[in-house]
């Protein structure tokens, strides 16, 4: 089997957003923890901070499966 060809634009993309999205995400958070939640504890803070990075890497890892998918980068091993 041939190794699928990956080019180096999708890469630099990809690498882009798995940097930009959770930066834009951690700093929505914080913005919303530290403006927009004032009736919530400490505890119930640092939940919604812990909420949004599971989220994130829920969706980058579904963004970086989709796209090794496509490229047929997640073969099963072959057995000889």
């Amino acid at each position: 089997m041939a190794k699928p060809r990956v080019s180096q634009d999708e890469m630099v993309w990809m690498s882009a957003l798995s940097v930009l999205v959770p930066a834009v995400v951690l700093i929505a958070a914080l913005v919303y923890v530290a403006f927009y939640s004032t009736g919530y504890t400490l505890f119930q803070k640092v939940v919604v901070v812990i909420v949004a990075f599971v989220i994130v890497a829920a969706a980058e890892s579904l963004m970086w499966m989709a796209w090794a998918g496509r490229k047929g980068l997640m073969a099963w091993p072959q057995r000889k």
